[in-house]
């Protein structure tokens, strides 16, 4: 049988435990000799207070806040608009591909078919996580020599590939390969 979550429930269970802990505590009290309206009381308080803490142990995370952007310094230049991409043509925007609508500008680099040998762990850059990385291989790209041999033309290319604006050469994608592919026991193709 499937089991079935109501969303938004209070968690019943806190509160199960809470009364169990109430109804022990009341024991306990009418066993020492507390008065019988006092033993209830005390099972009452701690129950409320037990329940109130799984209550607020049982809340998912607040869902973090957008912070506003910084107004800008007095000193600050104004902002460079981004250059406006040329019209394309009804017609030719309908039949180019999503991927080199994305890459108008560089080469595309020299891909391989498969590792040689064992992959790198491309997520050792900085910058790349799983998603990137499944990105990279899919374009043929398996081993930090080749990061490391990225021309400025192709570094463009995988940019705008992966919508980075940039972010290749700030994170030094190909410095950071070239020092790691040192250590790396995958070596590129005699040519």
């Amino acid at each position: 049988m499937p089991h079935a979550e109501m969303k938004n429930a209070p968690p019943l269970y806190g509160w199960a435990i809470a009364i169990g802990a109430g109804a022990v505590a009341t024991g306990v009290s009418l066993g020492i000799g507390s008065g019988g309206n006092g033993a209830v009381a005390i099972g009452a308080v701690i129950a409320l207070v037990v329940g109130i803490v799984f209550n607020i142990a049982e809340k998912p995370p607040a869902a973090p806040r957008k912070m506003a952007p910084a107004a800008p310094t007095v000193n600050a230049p104004a902002p460079t608009p981004a250059p406006t991409p040329a019209p394309v043509a009804p017609a030719a925007a309908e039949s180019a591909p999503a991927e080199t609508a994305a890459t108008e500008t560089g080469t595309k680099p020299a891909a391989l078919s498969a590792p040689q040998g064992t992959a790198d762990d491309l997520k050792q850059i900085a910058g790349v996580g799983p998603v990137i990385e499944g990105k990279l291989n899919d374009l043929g790209i398996y081993h930090f020599w080749q990061v490391a041999r990225w021309s400025g033309d192709e570094i463009s290319w995988v940019d705008g590939f992966l919508n980075f604006k940039g972010r290749i050469e700030r994170d030094d994608w190909v410095t950071q390969a070239r020092d790691l592919a040192k250590t790396s026991p995958a070596t590129p193709p005699a040519t």
